[in-house]
């Protein structure tokens, strides 16, 4: 049974707009150099490796953030997540693993120097958006903080399954 479930996407406009610099970018460098025959630099690229360049930075950065979603899943065997396309499969923290959790508003540039998968001495941190989530306490002393939209939700959820077993 579920408890809980998320899916986050990075959405942000103004992440969108960095990442959207790229293909701009990319289809400028094209447009000088393959069409205005306007050499790129000190060292170019071949027309060729500018096109092959624009096709996987300028297109395949925006699609790569695109698709990538955080899910997050409570059930009775524990959390589970998945940073996708970085964890194919769905990953699980087991209760029996789990000495305590909290949910809590944190800093995501002061501790963990920002979104996504990060990692700090002694935790690490899935987040996608905001400044809110579940900071988890592994009973081996590390500590997990998965952002969530919904992390006084997330929290009773937990409560609640883990005292289902």
């Amino acid at each position: 049974m579920n408890y809980f479930k998320e899916e986050q996407y990075f959405r942000q406009k103004l992440l969108w707009l960095v990442i959207l610099f790229f293909p701009a970018f990319s289809l400028y460098g094209i447009y000088q150099q393959v069409i205005m025959g306007n050499i790129i630099g000190d060292k170019p690229l071949s027309d060729e490796g500018i096109i092959t360049f624009s096709l996987i930075i300028g297109l395949g950065l925006p699609v790569l953030f695109w698709f990538m979603k955080l899910k997050l899943r409570v059930s009775s065997e524990g959390l589970h997540y998945q940073f996708f396309p970085i964890h194919i499969k769905e990953r699980l923290i087991a209760f029996e693993d789990i000495k305590n959790y909290k949910a809590r508003t944190y800093s995501p540039m002061k501790e963990f120097g920002g979104w996504g998968i990060r990692f700090g001495f002694d935790s690490k941190a899935y987040n996608v958006s905001g400044n809110k989530g579940l900071q988890i306490e592994l009973t081996n002393g590390r500590k997990v903080l998965f952002g969530s939209q919904k992390h006084q939700t997330l929290a009773k959820a937990m409560k609640k399954a883990q005292n289902t077993n």
